[in-house]
């Protein structure tokens, strides 16, 4: 089968960067972001992007008038159609079995009821993309009944902040499935993608390739930030710890910077999901195994909010605090389970005074302010959420100078130079440094 056009069901943090990526490195294939929410395709096309990525313009510039369409249409998705992406968005369930550890398939549940009723006139290849329980593969094909479609399973693997940069230079694309229709597939990878970055496996290998993908990533963030609190009791410094451990080339070096805590859409979800698929399994040792990694991060960031409390001897009532950073990581406008919301939460039952500033993030009925400009004026405190460059430029001289005396700074990225806040004059306090 020649592909010529395939459509994505879901226009958010997936599908609409994979396709624009996709349609400028396919130029003879139509590529179709379709979603039934109206106003997220028009923003796509009046180019207020619901999401910031770096360089993602570029891509959308390139292709929106050639090969790339944002579409409300069922008919332009679905009519002579070869390929479709499920990239909706699959949350942690909030209700009933499973509340706040399984994953919600009700997003891949309606795409499904609307390609059921659609008279298909050829063979369609069905690819999850979105996150899914462990056999949804099982469940689409019960749903859908259709010996024309054939299920694969591709994962994404894109990190907020580089998306672009991870299609296109992707370390692994994994499909699952059928070979032959994963070789279908393969073909508009091979366009870009070397072919022994392909990876052709079972189809539930690939479901859960993802989960655990993240799942390992969460680990290593837990890992280095219950070394922080250690290197606080004995007065050790974790950045040099990371650095000597992160020079074993069996380690290596990434996912080693101790912070408040991880965040995202994908972390904690995959986490809790992949706990849940243990326990549902009657895996008791496992799921306590990696319910022990979700534990240590809602510990750091309690933790952290401890620090600032404790710090500033319990009394922040009609104190000013300055929040730097409410996304949960720079590059990224993406504020869901950022650490920050739970901070923001706490110091505003301490009844403190907040001013908060992010270059992209915004969270809903919180005032922000919109600059930097005067921020700092009066302020007791500086807490630093999100590692933002902007912030590392700042003119902590001239701000130490505006603020009230005692003047904090707490650092949840380890973003300044302890040493350098110190000889401002800062109470400074970071994570697991001297």
């Amino acid at each position: 089968m020649q592909i010529q056009k395939v459509s994505c069901f879901g226009a958010g943090y997936v599908g609409g960067p994979t396709m624009a990526v996709m349609a400028s490195k396919c130029p003879k294939q139509t590529f179709v972001v379709y979603d039934i929410n109206e106003q997220q395709i028009n923003k796509w096309n009046t180019k207020q992007y619901p999401i910031y990525e770096e360089n993602l313009n570029e891509y959308i510039n390139k292709t929106i008038e050639k090969n790339l369409i944002f579409t409300n249409d069922i008919d332009l998705a679905l009519k002579d159609c070869d390929i479709v992406f499920l990239a909706v968005n699959t949350p942690s369930k909030s209700y009933g079995l499973g509340a706040e550890s399984q994953l919600d398939i009700s997003y891949i549940d309606s795409c499904l009821q609307t390609i059921k009723k659609y008279p298909l006139t050829r063979k369609l290849i069905l690819v999850e993309k979105s996150t899914v329980p462990i056999k949804t593969c099982d469940y689409i094909n019960a749903v859908l009944k259709n010996q024309n479609i054939c299920v694969l399973s591709n994962p994404e693997f894109l990190a907020e902040g580089t998306a672009i940069q991870d299609l296109l230079y992707p370390d692994r694309v994994i499909i699952g499935g059928s070979l032959e229709s994963s070789q279908q597939l393969a073909s508009l990878y091979e366009q870009w993608v070397p072919k022994d970055k392909i990876i052709f496996t079972n189809i539930y290998s690939a479901e859960l390739s993802k989960i655990v993908a993240n799942s390992f990533l969460a680990q290593r963030v837990s890992s280095i930030n219950s070394i922080s609190i250690i290197c606080d009791k004995i007065g050790a410094d974790v950045n040099q710890i990371s650095q000597c451990i992160g020079s074993d080339s069996r380690i290596g070096n990434k996912f080693l910077k101790t912070s408040v805590g991880f965040g995202g859409s994908c972390f904690k979800k995959d986490l809790l999901c992949l706990i849940y698929m243990c326990e549902s399994l009657q895996l008791e040792e496992v799921a306590q195994y990696w319910r022990q990694v979700y534990l240590l991060n809602e510990y750091q960031k309690q933790r952290f909010i401890n620090l600032i409390i404790t710090s500033m001897f319990n009394c922040l009532r009609n104190k000013v605090i300055v929040i730097l950073g409410v996304t949960f990581k720079a590059k990224t406008n993406d504020t869901r389970e950022s650490a920050a919301l739970m901070i923001i939460k706490k110091l505003q039952e301490e009844q403190a005074i907040l001013r908060i500033y992010d270059p992209q993030g915004k969270i809903d009925n919180v005032e922000q302010c919109q600059s930097l400009d005067g921020i700092f004026q009066g302020a007791s405190a500086i807490v630093i959420i999100t590692e933002w460059e902007e912030f590392s430029k700042i003119d902590y001289v001239q701000a130490f100078n505006q603020m009230a005396k005692p003047s904090y700074c707490f650092d949840g990225r380890n973003l300044l130079s302890g040493d350098l806040m110190k000889s401002i004059g800062f109470l400074y306090y970071g994570l697991g440094r001297v």
